[in-house]
This record gives C-alpha cells, structure tokens and sequence, in this order.
C-alpha cells in the first residue's frame, strides 16, 4: 500500500511541475523523482555546529542515483523493481539494469508514467515498442535494436530513453561489449 501511495504521490508531484512549468513563463524546475525501497535510519547527521535530521541508509542512497539517472535518460520518475513489486495499477516501462556509482549490484530500473487508467493509445504503444527495442538490446542485436528505438522516437519525439539507447547501439555495433558482458549499463565510478 505504501509502494502505490509513493507512486501515486509521484505521479502528482510530477504533474503539478509540468502545470507550473507551463504558466510561469520563464521560471522552470527541472524536478526528477527517484524511488525505492528498503531499511533506512533516521537520525542526526553532521557535526560540530552542523546538523541535520535525515534519513540514511543504502536505500536512500539507491533512490537518490535513481533521481539522478533521470537527467541521463532525459525521464522525471526512474523507480526500482523492489517499488514494482506487487504494483500493477501503473504505466511503467522497463529501462534494463543499471549499476550506478557507489552501487556493486545492478538497480533493474523502470520509468514511472501515468496511472494505468489515464494512459494514452500512443504512451501504450511506446512502452510496447520500447519492450521490444530492449529485448533486441539484450540480445545484442544492436541494428534491430536501433530500429525499434528509432520507431519508438517517431511515437514520442525525442524520447529520452530512445536516444540514450540508440547511442549506446551505435557505439556497440562499433565496439561491442565483452563477451561476457550481463546487460548492466554502468554509469559513473563505482
């Protein structure tokens, strides 16, 4: 219940910065969302005559490198798997496996939407087509990848994520990945 309201709770953040972002003419917030779940302490942090009251832990730090994920991916809500998890009631598209900085296991990450009920023909049909890019992806077929991510960018112009990964097709199909490469994009130094 608590995974759902923090998606819900998105979602609304998300909409009313676009709303804001459309009427107060030169002032825009870049807000990006990252979420995830797991054990976190709350306490003072700091020392000497700084403190504050914060949340820590390696959950806050997960959520935290998924927020900023989304400015790579060019997305406003990147959630984890372990959010998804028996939460159905949500567009969500499937982003693949990222190892972020500070991180020696690999986030499956997946972008946050809409409300399943609000979602549009074309938002569905992008998720779908990204599915399939994706699948091409991690199976290394690179050209038939890029196709259906180009596909995905003529449904949504300039898609984020499309770009992100038909970048990462174009320098693979030129220098492709170890053989014993597992699909994890690494982003940034561990």
């Amino acid at each position: 219940r608590l995974k759902i309201k923090s998606c819900m709770a998105a979602v609304d953040v998300a909409r009313a910065v676009s709303r804001f972002n459309r009427q107060s003419g030169k002032f825009r917030l870049p807000t990006r969302l990252g979420l995830h779940c797991g054990p976190v302490t709350l306490g003072n942090v700091g020392g000497m005559d700084h403190y504050e009251y914060r949340a820590v832990g390696d959950a806050v730090n997960t959520a935290a490198r998924l927020e900023g994920l989304n400015k790579e991916l060019g997305t406003r809500i990147l959630l984890s798997s372990e959010v998804l998890h028996q939460v159905d009631m949500f567009l969500t598209r499937g982003l693949g496996a990222f190892l972020v900085a500070g991180k020696s296991k690999a986030v499956e990450v997946h972008e946050l939407i809409c409300s399943a009920e609000e979602s549009s023909p074309p938002q569905r049909d992008l998720c779908a087509v990204f599915a399939e890019a994706m699948d091409a992806f991690s199976r290394r077929s690179w050209s038939e990848a890029a196709g259906l991510f180009n596909q995905c960018l003529r449904i949504r112009e300039n898609d984020g994520p499309s770009l992100f990964y038909l970048r990462l097709c174009r320098s693979y199909s030129v220098e492709p990945p170890d053989p014993a490469w597992n699909g994890f994009i690494h982003m940034g130094k561990s």
